[in-house]
């Protein structure tokens, strides 16, 4: 119960508190060690959330390791950060904390496991799993945590859908039912996120910029406006650092995957 209090007081960072975070993203970037540190300093805590929500626990600086990991994550987030692709930093920076905990939690495992297996090989350990159970077990261990990440990176979809008042829940209902109209959603969301103008049209907007991305596509308004949330949830996809996510859409995939993969994850 606490753990969920202390992450439900992550709330959303103000219009003018993200610019300034750009801001110094973009000064550190340029070689300001200055506001490098001072922003990673006043960034703690939101890496000890996004941190504890990975480990389902709440984190303590001073003494979890995962917290020194997210803290190195939220570093290289400042230093490979760009812009044009869309995603706020804060988004941004909040899959990499997550990727690289997930990371850091998998090859604790994995050196536990290793250990094991060098222990039983030299005799120093008697151990009723033989070398082949063993690699067996951590090859399963290895999908589980893929599995992790897969929900990870739903989870953050989750809320950035949230954003644009789309629920999760919604993907099967808004996906168009034949597969020339999704390819065809597909393409728009794909122009509106390869043109930087629409880009940041859509970001500033926080919606479809309708008017102006027909001057880009040969599809009526009409269309535009009928599978216009199904476009946004695919935009906020393409948008993303996605790993595994990415490729539901790349194959043309329904959104109903997305969703069934979170159902089967939670």
């Amino acid at each position: 119960m606490f753990l969920k209090t202390f992450l439900k007081k992550r709330s959303s960072y103000p219009p003018q508190e993200k610019e300034a975070i750009k801001e110094k993203v973009r000064l550190a970037q340029e070689g300001n060690q200055e506001v490098r540190n001072l922003l990673i300093q006043e960034s703690q805590k939101f890496v000890s959330q996004v941190t504890s929500k990975v480990c389902k626990r709440y984190i303590v600086p001073s003494r979890d390791d995962e917290f020194s990991v997210g803290l190195i994550a939220f570093d290289e987030a400042i230093m490979h950060y760009t812009e044009e692709k869309g995603s706020s930093f804060l988004s941004f920076a909040d899959l990499v904390i997550r990727r690289r905990v997930i990371d850091y939690i998998r090859k604790q495992a994995r050196h536990g496991n290793q250990l094991s297996l060098e222990y039983w090989k030299e005799g120093e350990a008697e151990g009723d799993l033989s070398p082949i159970d063993i690699k067996a077990s951590l090859q399963h261990y290895e999908l589980e945590q893929e599995a992790i990440m897969r929900r990870e990176e739903i989870l953050h979809y989750k809320d950035k859908l949230k954003e644009f008042n789309i629920e999760l829940s919604e993907l099967p209902n808004i996906s168009p039912k034949h597969a020339d109209a999704r390819r065809n959603a597909f393409h728009i969301a794909r122009t509106l996120v390869n043109n930087a103008k629409l880009r940041l049209l859509f970001i500033a907007k926080g919606k479809l910029p309708i008017k102006e991305l027909l001057s880009y596509i040969m599809v009526s308004r009409k269309t535009v406006e009928r599978n216009r949330v199904y476009i946004v949830a695919i935009v906020l996809l393409l948008m993303e650092d996605y790993q595994f996510l990415q490729g539901y859409i790349e194959g043309l995939h329904d959104m109903n995957d997305i969703q069934n993969k979170h159902i089967s994850n939670s």
